[in-house]
């Protein structure tokens, strides 16, 4: 395997890089493409994370401040997701991974990658597949090439997610989960169609799509998405 093209600078690709890294593939063999000018903003997702074994491997790597108040039962770690992205970009491009920016690929670019031998392509865009650069109709790809690694998203509904100076009660419910952290700020994402007055209180408010549980969209499952992907791409 010489060269790998990881399409979405998003965690999902971010830990992936991460996870070929530590798979003995050359940092400067891959290279990421994103349609953001900048990796980390705008955040369109969780700042909060189930611990586990690969949310700890890419904490330690990157020594990155956790914001979780001590008194928190549950296993739950909370930081803000935009330090933790930024955090690792600036890990991989020092270790000497390619990042394109402002970088949304076309079916022609797709064709044009494929007519490089030995070169893999890893979709980490997943349901924001066109805002993060990757072709609407990829799948015709998925279904003729056999160089094209992705993964099998569940069906999607919306999410609002906010940051606050609330101080919210604790919730982890399928449809609703909220953190206090230890800046002083609350983070509440709800699975609903509208959310009415949060733009009153909030000083930051995101929206995005993922399935319809909260276990399922918070970001320690984005980082096994990303490992799993790297794996794949090595077996």
């Amino acid at each position: 395997m010489n060269e790998i093209i990881i399409i979405g600078g998003g965690l999902t690709g971010l830990s992936c890089a991460v996870k070929l890294i530590e798979n003995n593939i050359k940092a400067s063999d891959i290279t990421i493409y994103e349609a953001r000018q900048e990796i980390g903003s705008p955040t369109r997702s969780p700042g909060i994370a189930i611990y586990s074994k690969n949310t700890e491997f890419i904490f330690n790597k990157i020594k990155m401040q956790k914001l979780t108040l001590e008194n928190l039962e549950e296993n739950i770690i909370s930081f803000r997701r935009e330090w933790l992205e930024k955090s690792i970009l600036i890990s991989l491009t020092k270790k000497g991974c390619n990042i394109n920016l402002k970088s949304k690929i076309t079916d022609k670019e797709l064709n044009e990658f494929f007519k490089i031998e030995n070169i893999t392509v890893i979709n980490c865009a997943g349901n924001k597949k066109k805002s993060s650069g990757f072709p609407a109709d990829y799948t015709d790809f998925m279904n003729t090439k056999n160089k094209i690694i992705s993964f099998n998203y569940s069906n999607s509904v919306k999410w609002y997610g906010y940051l606050s100076t609330n101080n919210n009660e604790f919730k982890n419910e399928e449809k609703h989960i909220s953190i206090n952290k230890k800046d002083g700020l609350n983070e509440t994402w709800v699975c609903k169609d509208k959310i009415e007055n949060i733009k009153f209180k909030a000083i930051e408010i995101m929206k995005s799509t993922y399935p319809p549980k909260s276990e399922l969209i918070l970001a320690n499952n984005t980082i096994d998405r990303g490992f799993f992907l790297a794996n794949k791409a090595t077996k």
